[in-house]
């Protein structure tokens, strides 16, 4: 893998660096769609922090009925919310649904392009890479109705709890509940384990870095996937128990697990970790987004 080129490996028999060198707007877009990925997941992490804050006996002074950071959904659905009740949030939605949109199409390509190794692992990684696009799609049609005045269709504790029931209601439904759950349990442990790790750097460009730089960029990378790794484990573990259970009301989104959490002592801390993660996540991705390259799955 190199390190030295923006574009992936620079040699010219890689379909990668081609690529990317014969498309360098499309890089420079996907760089921007990071950025905008780096923002929401700030927000979203000091949403988090602030479920815990409030859950440990902090009141927001919020008056006059006024939507309190606090009140919106931790995660990043409620990051958008929160930006769209802020000054100039018209213009900042957006501006971060284009960003999304670049995002989720950095994905797409990176999904498709052609890779050396067509194992199991690859094609993992490059499923991952759909949903990533898929989501990230979501949240920019939801930036768009809200920069529309359009409020949100429904929250995303209980679109996932809809869903469940849907599909909990056909045969073999509450086995396919407990499937993606585990899956999704098994993809929070693997971003845990790149956070232990500090494997971070598959997509980045660090050469010219200090020792310094690289070393605090690696740091916050890994604080920020331990933390993305809990809070899939978390909507993993919900979905499994809504399976075990036959009750589809025990799954829920990223918010509705951290709520949950938040009622112990010791759920506190976990949210907490979430809320932490997220931020570094957040600051990582908008202090290295000029520095990121295509890289094929």
């Amino acid at each position: 893998m190199s390190t030295g080129s923006a574009f992936g490996s620079g040699h010219p028999g890689n379909p990668v660096g081609r690529f990317a060198a014969d498309h360098p707007g499309m890089v420079k877009f996907g760089k921007a769609g990071w950025a905008a990925k780096g923002i929401v997941y700030v927000i979203a992490g000091v949403l988090a922090l602030i479920v815990a804050a409030e859950a440990g006996g902090w009141k927001d002074g919020g008056t006059d009925g006024a939507t309190t950071p606090g009140a919106q959904e931790a995660s990043p659905q409620g990051a958008i919310e929160t930006i769209a009740g802020s000054g100039g949030g018209v213009v900042l939605l957006w501006l971060l649904a284009i960003g999304m949109v670049l995002y989720a199409l950095w994905r797409v390509i990176t999904a498709l392009l052609p890779s050396g190794d067509n194992d199991a692992k690859t094609w993992a990684k490059k499923a991952g890479y759909l949903v990533s696009a898929i989501l990230y799609t979501s949240l920019a049609i939801t930036a768009v109705r809200l920069a529309q005045n359009r409020s949100s269709s429904s929250d995303g504790n209980s679109k996932v709890s809809d869903l469940t029931a849907r599909v909990m209601e056909s045969g073999g439904g509450r086995v396919l509940i407990g499937v993606v759950g585990v899956i999704v349990i098994a993809v929070g442990l693997y971003r845990l384990g790149k956070g232990v790790k500090q494997d971070v750097a598959d997509e980045l460009d660090m050469s010219g870095m200090s020792t310094q730089r690289a070393r605090w960029t690696r740091r916050l990378g890994a604080i920020g996937e331990v933390g993305r790794g809990i809070a899939l484990g978390l909507i993993g573990f919900f979905l499994v128990r809504a399976a075990m259970t036959y009750d589809a009301n025990e799954a829920t989104g990223l918010d509705g697990a951290l709520r949950r959490l938040a009622t112990d002592t010791w759920g506190l801390v976990v949210v907490a970790l979430v809320g932490i993660g997220f931020v570094a996540y957040g600051i990582f991705c908008l202090a290295t987004f000029t520095r990121r390259r295509l890289e094929a799955a």
